[in-house]
């Protein structure tokens, strides 16, 4: 039997988070769980046993670097990997450099992102 792992995906934008759904649909072994602001995203990841974070970098109430520094200095001792998913593709090193285990560009190129979540949970 396959360990279920557990996917947090904070997300303002209902098109995107279908995409996602799409995108690991063929992954049995996640569990995705939606957050529709910042605030709402780090009191999951600071209530539930996760494996991976997905964060958009634009959401109404804080945004992505603001939720990546606060949950890197929580009590959670984070080492949960936390993926930026933006469209601002020009911030790329700069998410890297502020933290993010990976920053992942929308568009989506569906087989990149499934790569990437398959390698940072170590699914076959």
């Amino acid at each position: 039997m396959n360990a279920t792992h557990n996917v947090l995906y904070v997300e303002d934008d209902p098109d995107s988070i279908v995409l996602v759904e799409t995108a690991l649909e063929n992954l049995p072994q996640v569990n995705l769980v939606t957050a529709t602001t910042g605030a709402e995203g780090i009191k999951l990841a600071q209530d539930s046993e996760l494996h991976l974070i997905i964060l958009d970098i634009n959401l109404p109430d804080i945004n992505g670097y603001e939720i990546l520094k606060h949950l890197k200095e929580s009590s959670v001792a984070f080492k949960v990997p936390i993926i930026a998913y933006s469209s601002q593709a020009m911030e790329r090193q700069k998410g890297l450099e502020a933290g993010f285990t990976d920053y992942l560009v929308k568009p989506m190129e569906q087989n990149k992102f499934v790569s990437v979540v398959k390698n940072l949970l170590a699914i076959q």
